[in-house]
């Protein structure tokens, strides 16, 4: 399905949301939903804001977008284009301008619901990709990891974090970068989400990126050692990839994420290393979020084939991260060849 056709069936499953729910109207402001619902649009200028600088009104028989005046043109013309979205623009100037429009266009009385009311439901569907998802996100993981290998082939000793930091964020073109860690030598075993720094590299560096595009998102990490390991880190560097295997495998529809990280703690224990998952999360669904849901103990979501998943186990001074797909009921890793 095209992108066009992406759109119409989101559109459709929403509509029939709110028709289940006996709700008349939906006003969507946050950049995932944005993002899923016409499938790929961008609609943000603030990298760390999850606000849209647009809202989607979803009617059972209409649907547009309101934004401020001084963003309506580009969203119609590079974002919008095809979909058949009316563009509807309020005053930059007015406060809560977008809500009062989508307010006045629905019968006297009338309140649509926000992204808060209808989470629980939109994170499922969110969840779950499309085969267009799935492609997007299979490109968007090479991006990612081309950038992160040929960063730290440049990698001497004497450069900083930041220096490497900014190289990563320097191969990524045409995707943003909402997540970028490094730690050199002493820090990866002190802090397991270090930011970049001025602290020169001397043995080894640890990279973390969460890259996004469409609105999709992809994570993986990578260490590079300049000099072997000692044998204690090689057992450490060991006993995460053993886990990270051993929670791919339990990766499968008809699990849950509980029962994936119940065997992450056993695989941890097997490794000699029983209580080091306590010391960081173990990751989970990934998709128009960074992490769609962080898994916990006992968590009875149910894995379906084309959710997303990126696990990122770790014991001091050793992580793995990689970013999979379930597609045909297999794991498939999009950030590595």
């Amino acid at each position: 399905m095209d992108r066009e056709g992406e759109h119409g069936a989101r559109l459709a499953a929403l509509r029939s949301l709110l028709e289940r729910r006996g709700d008349a109207a939906a006003l969507l402001t946050t950049r995932r939903n944005f993002a899923w619902l016409t499938a790929g649009g961008t609609a943000h200028v603030l990298l760390s804001s999850d606000t849209s600088i647009a809202g989607i009104l979803v009617t059972r028989d209409d649907a547009v977008v309101i934004t401020q005046n001084i963003e309506s043109a580009r969203l119609a013309e590079e974002e919008l284009a095809g979909l058949g979205l009316e563009v509807v623009s309020v005053p930059w100037w007015e406060p809560g301008a977008i809500e009062v429009a989508a307010i006045r266009r629905l019968p006297a009385g009338d309140r649509p619901l926000n992204d808060a009311d209808l989470e629980a439901e939109l994170s499922r569907s969110r969840s779950v990709l499309s085969a267009l998802d799935q492609e997007r996100m299979a490109s968007l993981g090479r991006t990612a990891r081309v950038a992160m290998e040929g960063t730290l082939t440049t990698v001497r000793p004497g450069m900083t974090e930041d220096d490497v930091a900014t190289e990563l964020l320097a191969r990524l073109t045409g995707v943003r970068a909402p997540v970028v860690l490094a730690a050199a030598d002493a820090r990866i075993a002190r802090y397991r989400h270090p930011l970049p720094g001025g602290t020169p590299i001397d043995r080894r560096v640890m990279l973390v990126l969460v890259a996004e595009r469409w609105g999709l998102h992809v994570a993986l990490t990578r260490i590079r050692e300049l000099e072997p390991p000692d044998p204690d880190l090689a057992r450490r560097i060991e006993a995460v990839a053993a886990v990270q295997a051993a929670m791919h495998a339990a990766t499968r529809p008809g699990a849950t994420l509980g029962d994936v990280v119940a065997v992450a703690r056993s695989a941890y224990a097997e490794a000699g290393f029983p209580d080091e998952w306590q010391d960081h999360h173990q990751g989970g669904s990934i998709g128009y979020q960074a992490r769609e849901r962080i898994a916990l103990p006992g968590d009875t979501t149910v894995i379906e084939p084309g959710m997303a998943f990126a696990w990122n186990p770790s014991i001091a001074g050793a992580k793995a991260e990689d970013t999979i797909l379930i597609a045909d009921g297999v794991a498939r890793t999009v950030t590595a060849e």
